[in-house]
């Protein structure tokens, strides 16, 4: 046993910590600090007490996280992932350790994060969403543009008959640009609706993808 393990066993210490810091790494989130008194160390969770021996304690480690003046938000990869009935199994045995007994091993044990497969595909499903968005969001930008050339098209006719007008002409002299001002007009509900239909589809696409799970930042 360290010397200064030795020195717990006498002295009683209080270390200001957001996290108890186990010797095999695991991090447990504590309320406000944690005391080392005759060899055991007492801290609380959600307002309970709990107890463990102190040699199971990197008092250093635990030492550094309180010592931090902000400290960050502990990253997820190295969290205690465990689901909730493991985790309040873990809090009671805990509790309960009054004999200095370590915990279960299976209660501390970290599944394994994902592996290169599975980010590999995670990154394929992302991309195609994303293709998918884009495609939808293209088509919504084709039907618009289609119908912006036919309204510039409308507009330039009409000032093209109202200018032959103004300098005397017949409209029979001019039958060609009447003809295609009434074609032009005749086209523009259609494309209005096709811009309808492509706003329409891509709507329906998102909603699928949300109902999916899919992350909103995929759809960009």
């Amino acid at each position: 046993m360290q010397p200064f393990a030795t020195l717990l066993l006498i002295t009683a210490l209080s270390i200001p910590t957001s996290a108890l810091v186990l010797r095999d790494g695991v991090r447990i989130d504590v309320d406000g600090a944690i005391h080392v008194e005759n060899g055991r160390a007492t801290f609380r969770v959600g307002g309970t007490l709990y107890s463990v021996p102190a040699e199971e304690v990197d008092l250093e480690a635990t030492r550094t996280v309180g010592a931090e003046v902000q400290p960050a938000k502990m990253p997820e990869h190295f969290r205690l992932r465990v689901s909730e009935s493991q985790r309040d199994r873990l809090l009671r045995d805990l509790e309960q350790n009054h004999e200095g007994k370590p915990a279960p091993a299976e209660a501390l044990r970290i599944p394994p994060g994902p592996t290169d497969v599975e980010r590999a595909q995670t990154s394929a499903d992302e991309w195609s969403w994303r293709r998918q968005a884009r495609g939808y969001e293209e088509g919504i930008r084709r039907a618009q543009e289609e119908l912006g050339l036919l309204q510039q098209r409308r507009a330039e006719l009409k000032a093209q008959i109202s200018g032959l007008l103004s300098l005397g002409f017949k409209p029979n002299q001019f039958s060609y640009q009447t003809t295609v001002l009434a074609y032009t007009e005749e086209q523009i509900p259609g494309a209005e609706l096709q811009v309808q239909r492509a706003q329409r589809l891509f709507e329906q696409f998102r909603d699928d993808a949300r109902r999916q799970g899919v992350m909103p930042g995929w759809l960009r």
